[in-house]
């Protein structure tokens, strides 16, 4: 499942033999501070998007009858479209500091800030 500021994600995955069940098998890695921008900025964009849709309908748990069949992926998933990715529009004066790296997959990880793709360490310094 792509992050919302994603369109689309491939992941590796691993599969049952009988199919029943897939697991990921990636872990998103990303230091705290941009994991912290990142998920403002989509709490941000959310609530505008709340704010401004006319009959917002919250969804109901759980989504599925325990007697309903699963879904089958490439019967009902395969031939629809991702949705939009969900994205603050960052203006290139003000916000350069991030406007090029910000919505990364792996923001940041082949510069001297990060120690590689582990996110182990980090010397993220930002003058507001």
């Amino acid at each position: 499942m792509p992050m919302p500021w994603e369109q689309v994600r491939d992941v590796r995955v691993l599969y049952h033999i009988t199919g029943a069940i897939t697991f990921v098998n990636e872990i998103p890695l990303v230091v705290e501070p941009i994991y912290l921008a990142q998920w403002g900025t989509m709490w941000i964009m959310m609530r505008r998007e709340k704010r401004d849709r006319k009959h917002f309908k919250r969804m109901r748990f759980p989504p599925f009858d325990d007697e309903e069949p699963p879904l089958d992926y490439a019967d009902n998933l395969l031939d629809v479209d991702p949705l939009e990715a969900i994205q603050l529009e960052l203006d290139p004066e003000e916000d350069s500091a991030v406007h090029t790296w910000f919505y990364d997959h792996k923001p940041l990880v082949k510069t001297k800030l990060i120690n590689g793709p582990s996110y182990r360490r980090s010397k993220l310094l930002l003058l507001v």
